[in-house]
């Protein structure tokens, strides 16, 4: 897979999705939360080089990438194709998907499959933590404009910056390959917008990159992408991502995508071909097994997990703010983090807190009230040292994780952490208490508190590990 020249800019995070890829409620909700969460940025060089063009924030690379995961994340796609995969640069992000169980990448070029099929292999977390749901990885080295019939029916595909390279011959043999063969559920195809060169005043060349045999216009993209729907029966959203600066939006996005959804006869029988069902031209390159350990939770008991293990987090969080404030206040019967001043709570609000507190724990409060401004927590103490954080569930909701599992409502959250042994809710219902027992409290030697910022230190690093090979670069440079 190759990106494009005459940029160097940066770009990613998809657009703001007003436009959704389909109308079912899964995949716009997911569009809606991309759109929220990653805002794209894009403005005019004016410093040093007012010729250059737009500067995108963040990359364009990066927002395609985001836009193919989000949607993965939307159908819950568990078979998966990057069709021109190049450098395994979107398999290597895909593969963390723990909706996808099977994942193929296809590419022409064996020297970029050799040179990156070590990114498919499981790592050494992989093995130790392994999966909730199996993963089958494989790499093939084999022509778009031939079938294999081993990736019939898969649920998405990915053509991600590729059409425009195709030589004429094979861009005409391509569309019966994927849509009239392969017959994935859905197709996202990504192509740069040639409306938008404009904008590139330093491009050397009539295309973006050297090896561009075409670029279409939004209009040509789309008249080629309605043929489609025509003639194998699916039907398509245009969207695109790399919005450009204020004042350019006539001009569409740096890239454009159409989403496909395939079309079902009535009773949901889904149109197939029957025919060339034995054709494996595709030579498998590197296959990976990923281990997996299957998980009989039920989504109320994953939900609860989570929420207990987020708010020991917060409360983690909130040691090291307060540990740091020690070092400044000597004598204290607690470490504090931003004291509050006379005043500065709601008296109704703090007297309700006080209350669930006295109530859950019968303890009495200490009249001190502290809150740790950065992790949007309070805690109290009581006379025999016992403090007692409170987190609103909104803080906790803004997790990733806990956000999907509960798919988005608060409501889910509040009725699952009543069976919690370990939280309560509070009296409002809007936030959670967690009680640490003195033997437990803040007031840690600083070794251990060291030693455990060292360990979730490492545990955080070793997750977000992604090795990238660069031995071999496609990428074009305004897209680095």
């Amino acid at each position: 897979m190759m990106a494009d020249s005459s940029e160097n800019r940066t770009a990613d995070s998809s657009e703001n999705q007003k436009e959704k890829c389909c109308t079912d409620e899964d995949l716009e909700s997911g569009i809606a939360d991309l759109s929220e969460n990653q805002k794209q940025r894009s403005y005019f060089c004016t410093d040093d080089d007012p010729e250059s063009g737009p500067i995108f924030n963040p990359k364009v690379s990066q927002q395609r990438y985001t836009f193919v995961r989000e949607l993965i994340r939307s159908y819950k796609s568990k078979k998966v194709i990057d069709m021109g995969c190049g450098e395994c640069q979107l398999i290597v992000r895909l593969k963390r998907e723990m909706c996808i169980e099977q994942l193929a990448g296809i590419d022409i070029n064996v020297n970029f499959l050799d040179a990156s099929k070590h990114l498919i292999q499981p790592l050494l977390y992989d093995y130790i933590h392994g999966r909730e749901a199996p993963l089958e990885a494989t790499l093939y080295q084999g022509s778009i404009a031939e079938c294999d019939s081993r990736l019939q029916g898969w649920d998405l595909l990915a053509f991600v910056e590729v059409i425009e390279h195709l030589e004429d011959d094979i861009l005409q043999k391509a569309p019966y390959v994927i849509f009239g063969f392969l017959k994935p559920a859905v197709v996202v195809i990504t192509t740069p917008n040639k409306d938008f060169n404009v904008l590139f005043p330093d491009m050397e060349t009539k295309f973006r990159h050297w090896d561009h045999k075409f670029e279409w216009t939004r209009q040509e993209f789309q008249e080629w992408g309605d043929q489609i729907c025509t003639t194998y029966g699916y039907k398509v959203r245009y969207t695109g991502v790399g919005k450009g600066p204020d004042g350019t939006e006539h001009l569409g996005t740096c890239s454009q995508i159409g989403v496909f959804e395939r079309l079902e006869k009535e009773g949901g029988e889904v149109l197939t071909d029957t025919t060339q069902k034995e054709l494996q031209p595709y030579v498998v390159v590197q296959h990976s097994i990923h281990p997996y350990k299957p998980d009989t939770k039920s989504i109320q008991d994953k939900i609860l997990l989570e929420a207990e293990y987020l708010t020991n987090k917060l409360s983690l969080d909130a040691s090291r703010q307060s540990h740091k404030e020690e070092k400044k206040e000597k004598g204290t019967e607690m470490v504090s983090v931003n004291e509050v001043e006379d005043g500065q709570f709601d008296d109704a609000e703090e007297d309700d807190l006080q209350c669930d507190f006295q109530n859950n724990y019968s303890s009495k409060v200490h009249p001190r009230t502290c809150e740790i401004n950065d992790t949007n927590t309070r805690f109290y103490e009581d006379e025999e040292g016992n403090a007692m954080f409170e987190v609103p569930l909104a803080r906790l909701m803004e997790f990733d994780s806990l956000h999907q599992m509960c798919s988005s409502s608060i409501d889910l959250l509040r009725s699952v952490l009543k069976s919690s042994k370990k939280l309560t809710l509070s009296s409002d219902e809007l936030s959670v208490l967690y009680l640490q027992p003195a033997e437990k409290s803040l007031l840690v030697d600083e070794s251990d508190l060291q030693e455990e910022i060292c360990k979730q230190t490492l545990v955080h690093v070793h997750k977000e590990y992604v090795t990238v090979h660069k031995e071999y670069v496609t990428e074009e440079s305004w897209d680095d």
